[in-house]
């Protein structure tokens, strides 16, 4: 036992004594003493003191044991904790919230009977300013790492075994008149600013003040993690299902995860047409250990116009080490609605912070200029460069623009980018489809009428390097867009819409390797009927796409003219009905060779109905078929070259109060067939949970997970993985329960068609109370854990006690525990540990 931890063990053998020697007073002296109508000082304090002592036989690898239980020891060991509970005004300004423990095992791993208690959870309020105006808020959140047990299982089963470590402190003073400081686990931005600092994970402090016309932001900390970003540039390919999608890394950091679903041009996806964040909890769950993301919903692959749909996710996840960051920005305001402001940021680095992900600068410096005019809008300027460890170079960031009302009809947007390919910033991942380019885009508007507006546009988008990291292109690539629209709204709920667009690209620095024209004419018509017989609301969308490609290469590509239609209906017969389908056909003729060179078709419905009041369901599927060359319009040509396919079925059924089910599968099929040959893959998902409370004190929750993926190539493989999760809980009072569950994983895995790899992997765990009368109690438990790891291939934890508590707050109990772990891997490593334990716990 170190020095330091035999103080801690004197300090809280001495708290325990003390809590024990003072005057306990009545319940009704607590309720008066604590009545929050007799004033302010209504602040309610319990403490808990707990020691136990631990004399154990050991036999065996004794090594092994200690490091697999490093709380505990051969022979003599003790352990200790002191808990307090608060909850009320600490003065008339401040209230206090939350729970404070002091525990031995505080570096070790964390096994108790309790593990709902944090090891710190509080937080600190002003209820009325300190001085000056200025507040104060405080949170604190310390969880180290421990166990999976089954009393902390607040969250979804099967994402345990174990739940990472948690420190999430945040301390915040404020006021109405000269901004905020705040330290702590922060994801900090400047203001008016995209290429500097966008909300980077960190634990530090920031700083937001202002006096008159002069501000400053500040900024120290470590940096939690390293930046990540899912996928390609553009994100991940949207399916038709609601994944799961299993990141690159893990562990991730709590609550730097950001997911947004986003529609791209089909001609160019560094250009995004549309953009939707997902919320936390309510769109989609995170699993932070495995580093997992499960949507709520699927998300169909393309919009009815063909425009691809992507998945983006961003995360930091964590490492051994992390770097630190150090900087600024100071703002002026020099006049109304004028501020300028000049940041720098240098990272401090870590030799041994390594690893994939978003690259940081060692050194940025940006400055930022914002203007708004009134009654006419807003123009802006920003610059920003960055120096790279290893790197001479400085590389440059600038986009400038302006966005106005000219008149009540006219809107005016310009816009200017130019993003060098390696270009850092901390850490706005969102830039990366656009590094390596410039772009230039100019954007207007007018009220023809009430119900008409007529818009044009013009925008010049240009490669940098040649083969750059992001958007690599064997060239200069230079694409110009020419677009003129009309939308009006008709009569009797129907819209109109045309557009037209020209592209002209081309490789400046050499126009042999590509340079060619598209055009393209768009025509939309939307209508919407509140009552359609027996369809109900209904709605009618039809989209039409006429298109001309012209190579003037004379080696490039074939000329072609395309055909593309879409047609979608919706209906809701009820309030508890929606049915929408979309069915589309692209036909494109090779003029050169005078044949139709290629179709796809595609369908993509959604039905979601709710039969009765406690049942809902859904469903939803996308098939899309493409054939080359294709020969005849009948409705499904026979000779497709590639299909792609996906559905999800969900159902959430609560009967009643104590019975919910909810279920939910998924799958993905993509085939093709080059050269007579079939490839694919194949990919599904299953969730169900079931919940039943019995009674008040009884409840049963179950969860199962499937995953199967299917490899068909030269040889046809399988991955398959079923989790499995029971859970049953019974709870009189806190002397009379009884808990059990299980979670069993099997996975399969075909390294080749004949080699099949099997293995299971189960953690059990049982435990329960019992009240004997006058003051007098037992308790049990048994735990093991029979995992694939080689150390912990069986391992089992039992543990029995009896004891009595007094009346006047005090506990004292004895107890018998075993602790034996049968590797089979390593059987060198057996070790079984078992003796006797007291345990003194003392309350105020």
């Amino acid at each position: 036992m170190t020095g330091q931890r035999f103080c801690w063990l004197i300090g809280a053998g001495m708290m325990a004594v003390m809590l024990l020697s003072l005057p306990i007073p009545s319940a009704a002296e607590v309720v008066k003493k604590y009545d929050p109508s007799l004033g302010k000082q209504d602040l309610m304090l319990i403490g808990l003191g707990e020691l136990t002592f631990h004399a154990l036989s050991i036999k065996g690898n004794e090594q092994a044991f200690e490091d697999g239980n490093s709380w505990l020891n051969s022979d003599f060991a003790s352990t200790y904790r002191a808990s307090l509970f608060a909850n009320g005004n600490l003065n008339s300004k401040l209230f206090l919230n939350g729970t404070a423990i002091v525990d031995s095992r505080i570096e070790d791993e964390y096994r108790t009977a309790d593990p709902s208690l944090f090891r710190l959870k509080m937080s600190v309020n002003t209820t009325e300013p300190l001085w000056d105006g200025w507040r104060f808020t405080g949170y604190g959140l310390y969880d180290p790492q421990r166990q999976w047990e089954l009393a902390n299982l607040d969250t979804r089963l099967l994402t345990q075994p174990q739940q990472s470590s948690r420190l999430e402190l945040l301390a915040r003073l404020e006021s109405d008149r000269h901004g905020y400081i705040e330290g702590g686990s922060l994801h900090p931005s400047f203001g008016n600013t995209t290429f500097t600092l966008n909300k980077r994970s960190l634990f530090g402090a920031f700083a937001n003040l202002h006096s008159g016309a002069v501000g400053v932001e500040a900024i120290g900390g470590k940096l939690e993690g390293k930046n990540f970003r899912e996928g390609t540039v553009t994100g991940i390919r949207a399916d038709g299902t609601s994944g799961p999608y299993d990141l690159a890394h893990a562990t991730i950091t709590r609550g730097s995860d950001l997911v947004k679903v986003e529609t791209r041009d089909r001609f160019n996806e560094t250009t995004v047409l549309d953009s939707r964040t997902l919320t936390r909890d309510i769109d989609y769950t995170v699993d932070y250990l495995r580093g997992r993301i499960t949507l709520h919903q699927p998300v169909a692959s393309e919009t009815p116009a063909s425009d691809p749909v992507y998945i983006v996710i961003t995360y930091d996840y964590q490492r051994e080490a992390d770097d630190d960051l150090a900087g600024g920005r100071v703002r002026v305001n020099a006049a109304d609605g004028i501020e300028a402001g000049v940041s720098g940021l240098h990272r401090f680095i870590d030799d041994d912070a390594s690893g994939g992900g978003e690259d940081e600068p060692q050194n940025l410096a940006g400055a930022d200029l914002t203007v708004k005019l009134e009654n006419l809008g807003t123009a802006y300027v920003e610059a920003a460069g960055s120096d790279n460890p290893d790197d001479p170079d400085e590389y440059l960031a600038v986009r400038a623009g302006f966005d106005a009302d000219v008149t009540d009809a006219w809107k005016l947007k310009t816009d200017f980018q130019r993003i060098d390919d390696r270009f850092r910033s901390f850490t706005n991942s969102d830039l990366n489809a656009n590094k390596n380019q410039q772009r230039l885009s100019a954007a207007t508007s007018y009220q023809l009428s009430e119900t008409g507006v007529l818009s044009a546009g013009v925008a010049d988008l240009r490669g940098l390097d040649s083969n750059g990291t992001f958007n690599a292109y064997d060239g200069l690539r230079d694409e110009m867009i020419y677009s003129l629209g009309y939308k009006d709204r008709l009569p009797k709920g129907f819209s109109f819409g045309l557009r037209l667009e020209r592209r002209d690209v081309k490789d400046r620095a050499d126009l042999s390797n590509e340079h060619n024209r598209r055009q393209r004419a768009i025509l939309d018509l939307a209508g919407t009927r509140d009552k359609l017989g027996f369809l109900g609301r209904s709605g009618v969308g039809v989209h039409y796409e006429l298109m001309t490609f012209r190579d003037h290469t004379g080696t490039g590509p074939d000329n072609t003219n395309s055909n593309q239609i879409g047609l979608t209906l919706s209906s809701e017969p009820s309030a508890a009905a929606r049915i929408e389908l979309t069915q589309r056909l692209r036909l494109q003729d090779n003029t050169d060779l005078d044949l139709t060179d290629e179709r796809e078709d595609a369908s993509f419905a959604t039905i979601r109905v709710k039969p009765h009041q406690n049942l809902s369901t859904l469903a939803t599927l996308e098939y899309k078929r493409y054939t080359h060359p294709a020969n005849d319009l009948t409705f499904w040509q026979d000779d497709p070259t590639r299909i792609d396919k996906a559905g999800t079925a969900a159902f959430e059924y609560q009967p009643g109060k104590k019975v919910k089910f909810l279920g939910k599968g998924g799958r993905h099929d993509s085939r093709t067939w080059p050269d007579g040959h079939s490839t694919g893959v194949i990919d599904d998902f299953g969730l169900g949970q079931f919940t039943w409370f019995a009674t008040h004190h009884l409840s049963l929750d179950a969860e199962s997970e499937y995953r199967w993926t299917k490899n068909e190539n030269v040889e046809i493989t399988h991955d398959r993985t079923w989790d499995l999760g029971l859970r049953l809980n019974w709870n009189r009072d806190r002397f009379d329960q009884l808990a059990a569950g299980i979670i069993r994983r099997h996975q399969t895995t075909d390294v080749t068609s004949d080699n099949e790899v099997t293995g299971n992997s189960y953690i059990l765990l049982v435990s329960g109370a019992a009240s004997l009368g006058k003051g007098f109690f037992t308790r049990g438990s048994v735990k093991s854990l029979l995992l694939r790891e080689s150390i912990d291939d069986e391992k089992t934890f039992s543990q029995v006690e009896f004891g009595y508590e007094g009346r006047h707050w005090y506990r004292v109990s004895v107890g018998y525990e075993w602790i034996e772990n049968q590797t089979e891997l390593m059987p060198q490593r057996y070790y079984r540990g078992h003796g006797a334990f007291v345990r003194i716990v003392g309350k105020m």
